[in-house]
């Protein structure tokens, strides 16, 4: 399933690629120009990937398991669903025509065209070529979200704490792709350490109301590597969740919710030489020369997030089956929803 997702996160990135690459010649505007029209995508990724943790603060029995299998569903704010283009901030590239609000990934269709220019011997702009826009992917959406499966493995260990697993091995297909994960969370009871008192017969009472403390990372690596060349695409997600949780726990239904802190950071990166061939035109359309242009490792991306999140859920036990779902309030707001199973 997280191949598949990976996959599908690459080809979402790979229908723009063909004007990104006609943006390579850009040099560095190409940075700022992709940034900014794929910085949902990835911020959306870091929210819904960082989610999905806990469904409790009570602990697994010790050396007891839980598998959990879920999605999750980070909504992209509208005022991510496009982004203004100011010149001031470009060397090379201008908009020719249509409006200077660009949609970004996650925004809708562009009505904007763009030119990258450069200067004459006289310090005059020529245009070197022209270009749509790339458009965003929302009219093709059922919901505007960036989505993210979790696969979750958790083990109970003593004195009131859990430890949970996301793992899995380098994937690699046919086609030089490849997809590898590796999360790591540490939960631990607060609850315990306060008594629940005793009933009449001298018995503990059963405690209801668990509190307890979470962090998790997780680093995602994916990408791919063309086989007849030196192109290539790398990125690399990692996310760190911290947290406090509260839990009403009963034998047929839990009602939790968190409180903490969420870090991101995401690099891609897209490697390889390109070689390019461009009639070069005046302002009136005529022909100037023909310029070729040479550009190696054109994208260095980065994204980062950091800031506050809260969240409240619902858990349904039967026996040794269970389904959740929560929400998580925060700059992309997360819905999660899925399927545990305790042996």
């Amino acid at each position: 399933m997280k191949k598949h997702f990976v996959i599908l996160l690459i080809a979402i990135f790979s229908s723009s690629y063909a004007q990104f690459e006609d943006i390579f010649a850009s040099d560095s505007d190409a940075e700022k120009f992709v940034t900014n029209y794929t910085q949902p995508i990835f911020r959306g990724l870091m929210f819904a990937t960082n989610s999905a943790w806990v469904t409790s603060a009570q602990p697994i029995k010790s050396f007891h398991f839980e598998l959990n299998i879920s999605g999750s569903g980070a909504f992209v704010p509208q005022s991510f669903e496009s982004f203004k283009f100011d010149p001031a901030d470009y060397q090379h590239l201008r908009i020719e025509s249509g409006p200077d609000i660009i949609p970004t990934v996650m925004g809708g269709e562009s009505q904007t065209r763009l030119k990258i220019v450069i200067p004459d011997n006289n310090g005059n702009e020529i245009k070197l070529l022209e270009f749509n826009s790339p458009d965003g992917i929302k009219d093709k959406l059922p919901v505007n979200v960036v989505p993210a499966p979790a696969i979750q493995m958790s083990m109970g260990l003593p004195l009131g704490s859990e430890v949970n697993l996301r793992y899995a091995p380098t994937l690699t297909d046919d086609n030089g792709g490849f997809f590898q994960l590796l999360g790591v969370g540490f939960k631990h009871s607060i609850s315990q350490y306060f008594s629940t008192g005793k009933d009449e017969n001298g018995k503990k009472n059963k405690r209801h109301f668990n509190l307890a403390v979470q962090a998790a990372y997780q680093h995602i690596s994916a990408g791919y590597d063309d086989q007849h060349s030196d192109k290539a695409l790398h990125m690399n997600i990692s996310t760190i969740s911290l947290q406090g949780i509260a839990s009403f726990d009963y034998k047929l239904i839990s009602l939790y919710g968190a409180v903490g802190y969420s870090k991101g950071f995401t690099t891609m990166d897209v490697l390889g030489t390109y070689n390019y061939t461009y009639d070069v035109q005046d302002n009136n359309g005529n022909h100037i020369r023909y310029e070729t242009v040479s550009v190696t490792d054109p994208l260095k991306l980065n994204y980062d997030l950091n800031g506050m999140k809260a969240k409240a859920g619902l858990k349904l036990k039967l026996a040794f089956f269970q389904i959740f779902a929560d929400y998580t309030l925060q700059e992309f707001p997360v819905a999660t929803a899925g399927v545990g199973f305790k042996f």
